[in-house]
């Protein structure tokens, strides 16, 4: 029996234990860091210090992913006290939007306020494939695989448990045989797990986001694209 098939029956079994608390919600938190060094970057210093503000404000952001065996929404906890930061509000762009995932369905939708109105984006349900690795590492007590794919010219690597058998993580960043406790974009920003809550209560904001249109990944990139390219004319 190769690596993969004994990796996958083994994550069945563990699969059958984790569902009998099906009912139940597990919260997971995540925090974001940074890798922007721009000390050697030929920049203005006002430039500089500007983007060091920015990264220090990532430091603030805090994200949740509530989830059971079928489904999931990932967000950006929102800081009250922060609400007029600029660099908290230009750290937070990374976070695209709150995302929603059920596996049931094959669904899988972006939430995001785009020219004053809420729109539910259909992104494709595991559009794209990891490739698994046995490389591993240890990660708040879990053994971890790596897992790395490229999409849009973006490499991510990815740090899986099947200890928790969940295709979910950050920022809609899934779709492997386990829970993603920490992922890395182009070597620059990272999310990681800092706390995990198993089995907390029922979450009632585990639901399907409501929004005022809905639309495909497709025609949402156009019309973010012809907004950007009405803008730049005009000015």
């Amino acid at each position: 029996m190769n690596f993969s098939n004994l990796f996958f029956l083994i994550l069945f079994f563990v699969n059958v234990s984790f569902a009998q608390n099906s009912k139940k919600t597990s919260t997971i938190i995540y925090k974001i860091s940074t890798n922007n060094n721009v000390e050697d970057l030929d920049l203005e210093t006002s430039i500089k210090n500007r983007i060091k503000a920015i990264n220090k404000a990532s430091d603030l952001i805090e994200c949740k992913l509530h989830f059971n065996v079928n489904e999931s929404v990932f967000y950006q906890e929102k800081k009250m006290s922060l609400n007029n930061d600029q660099s908290y509000k230009l750290a937070s762009i990374v976070i695209r939007g709150l995302y929603y995932s059920n596996i049931k369905d094959s669904l899988k939708i972006l939430n995001k306020n785009f020219s004053d109105v809420n729109f539910n984006v259909i992104i494709p349900f595991n559009k794209h494939r990891w490739q698994i690795t046995n490389e591993t590492k240890e990660i708040g007590g879990y053994k971890c695989f790596k897992a790395n794919k490229i999409v849009s010219k973006s490499n991510i690597i990815a740090w899986f448990t099947n200890q928790i058998p969940v295709p979910f993580g950050p920022n809609g960043i899934d779709g492997l045989p386990g829970l993603i406790l920490e992922t890395t974009i182009n070597e620059k920003l990272t999310f990681y797990a800092t706390q995990i809550n198993f089995n907390e209560t029922e979450v009632k904001f585990l639901e399907k986001p409501k929004a005022n249109k809905t639309i495909t990944e497709e025609d949402f990139l156009k019309m973010a694209s012809n907004k950007m390219a009405d803008f730049f004319n005009e000015n």
